[in-house]
């Protein structure tokens, strides 16, 4: 399913590289480790049989929440990082994975 027509998408990670995103508040499982890394594009769709009409995002639901004034500021802090998604998002994804790893 991957598209031949384009290239791979290849990536180099220094140490420096690396490290400096651990310094930053990421954990080491949200990025990637020193090396080459070559993605191909449509490689996820492939691996979970996909095309890009399948692969439609949940229902969002709007909803109110009472959250810990110190989780609030975590995820906050942490969305303030250049390129770093909203804090509802790092929110739902920390969600995600517990639900994830409670289902499996």
């Amino acid at each position: 399913m991957s598209d031949s027509n384009l290239p791979d998408i290849v990536i180099d990670i220094s140490e420096e590289e690396f490290r400096t995103e651990l310094e930053a508040g990421l954990a080491e499982d949200e990025v990637l480790h020193p090396g080459r890394h070559i993605f191909r594009r449509g490689g996820f769709l492939a691996r979970h049989s996909l095309t890009p009409s399948t692969a439609t995002s949940p229902e969002r639901k709007a909803v109110t929440l009472v959250l810990d004034s110190d989780v609030l500021t975590f995820f906050q802090e942490r969305s303030e990082k250049p390129d770093a998604p909203s804090y509802q998002a790092q929110i739902n994804a920390a969600l995600r994975e517990v639900m994830l790893r409670e289902t499996a």
